[in-house]
């Protein structure tokens, strides 16, 4: 009767340590379900943004490589002074986005797609020659382990969604400002008073920093 009982201890404790077993299994197994849906939401936001950064830095030269951004004096002797004049920086620009995005997706997504990617580039006009880019990318990826899901209620395939916006640069605008400020400054009345208050201001500042030194 002894030996009886011993047996089903023993096999209480079998059970008891299969079933806590199992239960840590489904833990481990829907944490990290739910960490490859986070990482997944995580990759769309950043490809998005960063797509959209790479854009506007190279935007009135779409010839440029969006992954190194480099812009050589060719691009930029060749670029057209009327070149906001037209819809076709938008378009070259759409489509070297959509293929940076598409491109990005597929060396960063750890889920598998389910479909191809929706990416849209937009670019909106802010002035006559300025713009910023919009990229919105959604694309419907499974989840690795994503059976676990359903214990949060959520189904194993899901659709992330998200929209970057930069401010486009135009690298010869900012040149050409630059040197007709310069001009301006150098050639004229106004860069005298100009230089004289600098002059002024920088002797304020030392005699202020000279008096706190004492």
């Amino acid at each position: 009767m002894r030996q009886f009982v011993q047996g089903e201890e023993s096999g209480s404790l079998m059970i008891d340590g299969m079933i806590v077993m199992l239960l840590t299994i489904i833990t481990i197994v829907s944490l990290v379900s739910l960490g490859f849906l986070q990482f997944q939401q995580w990759a769309v936001c950043s490809i998005a943004n960063d797509t959209a950064a790479r854009i506007a830095q190279s935007y009135a030269y779409p010839g440029a490589d969006p992954v190194i951004g480099y812009i050589n004096v060719d691009m930029i002797d060749a670029m057209p002074l009327w070149r906001y004049g037209s819809d076709e920086l938008a378009e070259s620009n759409g489509r070297k986005g959509q293929k940076y995005a598409a491109w990005s997706l597929k060396k960063c997504s750890l889920a598998y797609p389910v479909s191809d990617p929706v990416i849209q580039v937009t670019t909106v006009s802010n002035a006559l020659s300025r713009r910023h880019v919009e990229v919105h990318v959604e694309a419907k990826y499974e989840i690795p382990f994503g059976g676990a899901l359903s214990v949060f209620g959520l189904e194993s395939a899901q659709t992330f969604g998200a929209t970057g916006v930069a401010e486009c640069v135009d690298i010869l605008n900012y040149v050409n400002s630059v040197d007709t400020y310069q001009s301006l400054t150098e050639q004229t009345y106004g860069g005298i008073i100009s230089k004289a208050v600098n002059k002024v201001c920088d002797m304020i500042q030392k005699i202020r920093d000279s008096w706190r030194s004492q």
